[in-house]
């Protein structure tokens, strides 16, 4: 495991946020996990699914029809994945264990890895937020410089340009790349990763070859290779696109912090609690139909701090964090509308890529 350590001998503002917090459910008497209205969701945007599928398969669509199709799968992809597979990879869906395992299983039906879904980012992002070489979410060096620790390039200077076309490529690099990088070297940036038993070997290899059957090779039975090759990486173009900026705004936007831990210590100067509020940044907290789609991950900073509870209960927490953080005097980032929180991405990356 990385050895960069926290300040948390005297963690006064996670101790205040947590008795508030407590102190809500208790008296609302409501549980920390998902609800009905998370499993209705679900139960929505699974048949959604399913259904898309099939009439892509069976009513043989005309062209444009069929790419628009193929892009709403995409979409429906990446809002399973925000709001079933996230929760039930955190543990926060359900109290029920194999619910949670079964859920988490849906990004491997994308052709990521369930299992490296959880030490990546429920351990490694969610423990070192934008920390240059232990944040894997920010590990995407040398194509982008997210953070200033990392090296300058000449390219960088164009990033804010290539970037949205680079992220279109993020659901197929899981299948074709990344997964398998972590899965040989054993290694996701400073965090070992343990060896697999039977069963989660099965399902890495299982998952990257049930996306591809059936995203791919069944499509092109219907239609043809080319087509459904189309499709398919119109499906992953538009999956890769909706993931990345969901995540990136989140974290690499002009507000938040890169902190470096001291070279010889190898320690942050805060609190945990204080980091993650530092490097972390909330979105278009007013919408609810965003809410809705993106598994409540416009309230990121609510769900680093308290990554076990359910995203249908933060903007409720939201009050609580953001009174919290006014008695500490800490900056809460949070940006009024999505396009904003874009704009700011892509600013952050220009800024990035004109510094050296």
């Amino acid at each position: 495991m990385s050895q960069v350590k926290f300040n948390n001998r005297h963690k006064p503002f996670k101790e205040a946020l947590d008795a508030r917090v407590k102190n809500y459910f208790e008296q609302q008497h409501l549980k920390e996990l998902g609800n009905t209205r998370l499993f209705i969701k679900t139960g929505i945007l699974l048949t959604a699914g399913v259904v898309t599928y099939l009439v892509l398969l069976l009513l043989h669509p005309a062209f444009v029809p069929f790419l628009l199709l193929w892009v709403l799968m995409g979409l429906l992809l990446a809002c399973i994945g925000f709001n079933v597979m996230h929760d039930a990879a955190h543990g926060s869906y359900s109290r029920n264990r194999k619910v949670n395992e079964i859920l988490s299983y849906t990004l491997d039906m994308m052709g990521g890895s369930s299992f490296m879904w959880k030490i990546k980012h429920n351990v490694v992002h969610h423990t070192y937020t934008n920390i240059a070489g232990e944040d894997d979410d920010i590990a995407k060096h040398p194509v982008f410089r997210f953070s200033p620790q990392q090296k300058w390039y000449w390219f960088h200077r164009y990033q804010h340009i290539y970037g949205p076309v680079m992220y279109s490529f993020t659901s197929l690099s899981w299948i074709l790349f990344s997964d398998f990088q972590k899965y040989f070297t054993r290694k996701i940036e400073a965090t070992g990763v343990r060896k697999m038993n039977f069963w989660e070997n099965a399902i890495f290899w299982g998952g990257k070859l049930l996306n591809v059957g059936v995203f791919l090779i069944v499509p092109s039975l219907v239609f043809g290779f080319v087509p459904a090759l189309v499709g398919f990486m119109v499906m992953h173009g538009v999956l890769g696109v909706t993931l990345s900026f969901v995540f990136q705004m989140a974290h690499c936007v002009e507000d938040t912090r890169f902190p470096a831990p001291d070279p010889g210590s190898r320690r942050i100067e805060n609190e945990w609690a204080l980091h993650q509020v530092a490097t972390t940044a909330n979105f278009a907290m007013g919408s609810r139909t965003l809410s809705w789609l993106v598994g409540g991950l416009n309230f990121q900073i609510e769900h680093h701090l308290f990554p076990r509870i359910s995203h249908v209960h933060y903007p409720q927490l939201s009050r609580l964090v953001q009174q919290t953080c006014r008695e500490f005097n800490v900056p809460y980032q949070a940006y009024p509308t999505f396009g904003k929180a874009l704009v700011s991405h892509l600013r952050h990356l220009r800024h990035m890529g004109s510094v050296r």
